[in-house]
């Protein structure tokens, strides 16, 4: 008998979000691979919803994690991995990739986007979500202390590398764009999942500061350098956007 899975460490509307993400990309010849799979809660609930639809788990969905003798979903295989954000499988293996509060915990984050690519299919997509560091509330914390919303003092401790002190990467969208992008992903999106109730009061009075400082550092970039405005002049906007500034994590997806 499957020993009993505890529900994920991330937020709930989180993993929803995702799941939604990944229930309108899967077909009946899908191969999914869950990077870095904890327990297996969201390996679960997507091998339950393939049986639902008449599929095998085992044969569309594979997840890989650090301590992979901790994973408890038995229709899936789950392989070891490391901390360098190697994916055990061929090139062109995949035709969804998805990482749940993985990057920020792992101190290559742009190495896992290169592996992601190349282990992905031709019109193939990545997932992933992690800590929001742009919304409002973690900006202003930063601000007063220095850290950024879920990004606190770190341990270098093992035994710690999974709580909050293990977030290593505050890492942001325009980041994420920068290291998908340079990998050869071609598009990458921003989705919300929760909008946080400080965040949307702190957007909502700084907005008409923050859409003017937007355009004027835009307009100053494209002066200093055209070149590198014609690459980021739409992530610059994307940034101060009101789903950016209110979203309690970055759940980002982009396309191979």
């Amino acid at each position: 008998m499957t020993e009993k899975i505890r529900p994920g460490a991330s937020n709930r509307v989180t993993n929803d979000t995702v799941f939604r993400l990944l229930d309108g990309r899967i077909k009946a010849t899908s191969r999914v691979l869950d990077f870095g799979a904890g327990q297996g809660h969201m390996s679960e609930r997507v091998g339950e919803h393939l049986k639902s639809k008449g599929l095998d788990p085992h044969t569309h969905l594979v997840a890989c994690e650090v301590a992979a003798d901790g994973f408890l979903y038995d229709p899936v295989e789950c392989r070891p991995i490391g901390t360098d954000c190697k994916i055990p499988f061929d090139c062109s293996t995949f035709d969804l990739i998805y990482a749940i509060e993985v990057i920020e915990h792992t101190p290559r984050p742009y190495d896992f986007f290169t592996e992601a690519y190349e282990k992905l299919i031709p019109g193939g997509a990545l997932i992933f979500t992690a800590p929001n560091i742009l919304h409002m509330q973690s900006r202003l914390k930063f601000f007063l202390t220095g850290f950024g919303e879920l990004y606190g003092p770190s341990s270098i401790e093992d035994k710690n590398a999974g709580r909050i002190c293990g977030h290593i990467m505050p890492l942001s969208f325009a980041n994420f764009c920068y290291g998908l992008k340079k990998a050869g992903f071609k598009k990458v999106e921003f989705h919300v999942d929760r909008r946080k109730r400080s965040a949307r009061f702190l957007a909502a009075l700084f907005y008409p500061l923050l859409r003017y400082s937007a355009t004027r550092y835009d307009k100053a970039l494209k002066r200093y350098d055209e070149e590198v405005w014609r690459e980021n002049h739409g992530m610059i906007s994307k940034i101060n956007s009101f789903d950016v500034l209110t979203s309690r994590s970055a759940v980002v997806l982009a396309y191979r």
